[in-house]
């Protein structure tokens, strides 16, 4: 997209605002009666479209008048008046056989690129698939202790597969290991291999006896060495460890418990001599991860300690009682598959050169580091919706200097971030952070690739804007939704070198939904997921705002690096995160409406999602989701609904 350039830039906002109009509009062409019109050279077919389309929107914007809700209608108008747009333009060309020939290799090369483009988005929601694929291994004590807890995960299991299956269209497979004390019997392992028959796993708890348990240690090491011997499959694969006791040996519990010797028959440690850092690291080469439920944390914390001394990260599950156990499970599961897919829905891979750093989580000494002079570019706010559709935005220049760490702090799928200092024109240098595209390939190292981001970053800062402003018509104490300012930086003493500028979070960067229907469970937020489906109408059907990310403080959101899904599917093609009115049947195949969708006249979403189930998880999180409406609700009749054909 080519934009007019506008002269001066004051930090991130512009002092000067005119605006031009922009050389290069792009529209969806909606082309298929013009396509058959200039297949014949029909000059008089293309005058009678012309003539049929403007009635159309004409007899359509009248009906429209008298029923605004009807989001089908609006779209409808939307698409006539970007076709007649563009027939206008190609029937001014076709007085000349040069122009015509224009016209025609305009529309193949843009078929081409849609035809490649839906071939990616269809390969990239496979892979996706692909990479929501689990195993969940249950590795439990099975002494008196445990019934409840075994019966709860028994009982509310389909909770857990059902979740998994409606959010990532795939089957978990579930494996159990239990244990008793090595003194109990010969029996006392107990195993089953990973199934996706649930309702066969479901039947085996039924028949487990919590029984045993000679001294208060148990047989953990004979658990873990049948973990290691299980079938491990899919690319997500997680232990979960339940237990109220330690294993044998001094070394795994506390001092307390040399005043008790009958606690531990086997003080010295295992009696089989097996070794902790084998039986650990086996499992860790399977690429488990290994997460830990301390029914009794005062007995297994040193315990636990000593295996993250071997094994490295292992989270504690926090369940507070034996019917919370499947839904903490569920938000951890869930969280894992998200963090493993998360590079692969956010960017198409277009290349295998990338730029490669090493982190470093430290700030330099800024008085060290060296100010280069930049041309600043900025991306001006549109003023209306029709801007953004029709692809009119503006650009303004500046001059200014930036400093920026030698190597970056994080890395996302997209981008490094680096610390920097930025100041424009003669102004006091303020902490930023910089952003440099991972990918190495010179075609996504150009001004124009950084704009396409830039532009997409700027069109979501104005969708914030008027989300904030229906907000407050709805609500009396609104969770507002900002994004940061951004603009991008060009060093002049090296022209390849390209930065997105925006101000520093100050907090750990989180995210609550991705491009590919994706959503977190353990932080779920019911305002930024009532936002990406109030982008969709408010535009009606024409691009939503996906992939929220970023950082939340009192009653407000800030957010960075979005994504956006358009129904034309040339738009941003460099920037490779718009996956189109597929990305957004993605996005409402796992959107449950709250609350908030309601008061803000949202049609209701119909799909295959269990709504009092996934409401067990969506519960409003603390202050930030608490809404207080100041309006009576809209009754609003129309839904949508996704099938698992449409998606």
């Amino acid at each position: 997209m080519e934009s007019h350039q506008i002269d001066t830039v004051d930090s991130i906002r512009l002092k000067n605002k005119m605006k031009r109009p922009s050389l290069i509009t792009i529209i969806d062409p909606g082309i298929e009666n013009i396509t058959a019109a200039l297949s014949d050279l029909d000059i008089n077919a293309l005058d009678a479209e012309l003539k049929n389309i403007t009635n159309d929107i004409s007899s359509n914007l009248k009906e429209y008048r008298s029923n605004p809700q009807n989001l089908a209608l609006c779209q409808l108008i939307q698409k006539s008046k970007a076709k007649l747009v563009q027939l206008k333009s190609w029937t001014s060309l076709l007085n000349t056989e040069d122009g015509m020939k224009l016209i025609q290799q305009q529309m193949k090369n843009e078929e081409e690129q849609v035809n490649k483009r839906k071939y990616e988005i269809d390969e990239l929601l496979k892979s996706v698939k692909a990479l929501s694929s689990v195993d969940i291994c249950f590795l439990v004590d099975c002494t008196g202790s445990m019934q409840d807890y075994i019966d709860a995960t028994r009982d509310n299991i389909k909770t857990l597969t059902n979740t998994i299956s409606n959010l990532f269209r795939t089957k978990p497979r579930l494996a159990f290991i239990g244990y008793r004390d090595i003194s109990d019997n010969e029996n006392n392992l107990i195993k089953f291999e990973f199934t996706d028959d649930i309702d066969a796993f479901s039947d085996f708890l039924s028949h487990i006896e919590t029984v045993g348990g000679d001294d208060i240690c148990e047989d953990v090491f004979g658990g873990l060495q049948a973990v290691n011997a299980l079938s491990w499959y899919n690319p997500n694969r997680l232990l979960i460890h339940i237990c109220d006791s330690p294993c044998h040996g001094r070394d795994y519990h506390d001092q307390q418990w040399l005043d008790h010797p009958e606690w531990d028959k086997h003080p010295k440690g295992d009696p089989k001599n097996r070794e902790l850092s084998k039986l650990l690291l086996d499992i860790k080469r399977h690429n488990v991860k290994y997460f830990s439920i301390q029914l009794n944390n005062d007995r297994t914390c040193k315990m636990f300690q000593e295996f993250k001394f071997i094994y490295g990260t292992l989270p504690e599950i926090d369940v507070k009682n034996a019917n919370d156990i499947i839904q903490s499970i569920t938000k951890t599961t869930t969280s894992v598959i998200m963090n493993t897919i998360h590079d692969t829905m956010s960017t198409f891979q277009t290349t295998a050169k990338k730029k490669t750093y090493n982190l470093l989580a430290s700030e330099p000494k800024w008085n060290l580091i060296p100010a280069n002079p930049v041309k600043i570019i900025e991306i001006i706010m549109p003023r209306t919706l029709d801007e953004i559709l029709q692809g009119i935005l503006y650009v303004g220049e500046g001059s200014g200097t930036m400093k920026i760490a030698s190597n970056p702090f994080a890395q996302g799928s997209l981008r490094y971030a680096f610390y920097g200092q930025f100041a424009s024109d003669q102004e006091n240098l303020i902490s930023v952070v910089y952003k440099e595209l991972i990918n190495a390939d010179p075609h996504y190292n150009t001004l124009t690739v950084y704009k396409q981001h830039l532009e997409i970053h700027v069109i979501a800062q104005f969708m914030a804007e008027r989300f904030n402003i229906e907000q407050r018509l709805r609500f009396r104490n609104p969770v507002e939704i900002f994004y940061a300012d951004a603009d991008i930086v060009q060093q002049k003493n090296d022209l390849t070198k390209f930065y997105q500028v925006e101000a520093r979070f100050n907090q750990s960067m989180q995210k609550w939904n991705n491009n590919s229907g994706g959503v977190h469970m353990v932080d779920y937020s019911t305002t930024l997921q009532a936002f990406s489906h109030w982008t969709y109408h408010f535009t009606a059907g024409r691009l939503m705002v996906v992939d929220l990310q970023g950082v939340r403080s009192d009653n407000v959101y800030l957010l960075t690096d979005p994504a956006i899904h358009f129904d034309d599917l040339k738009r941003y093609k460099e920037a490779r995160t718009n996956l189109g009115a597929k990305g957004m049947r993605e996005f409402f195949r796992t959107h449950v409406c709250s609350k908030v969708c309601t008061e803000l006249g949202l049609p209701k979403i119909t799909n295959n999602i269990d709504e009092n189930l996934f409401k067990d998880y969506y519960v409003c999180s603390g202050k930030y989701e608490m809404q207080t409406i100041t309006s009576e609700s809209q009754d609003n009749d129309d839904i949508i609904i996704i099938s698992e054909e449409d998606s």
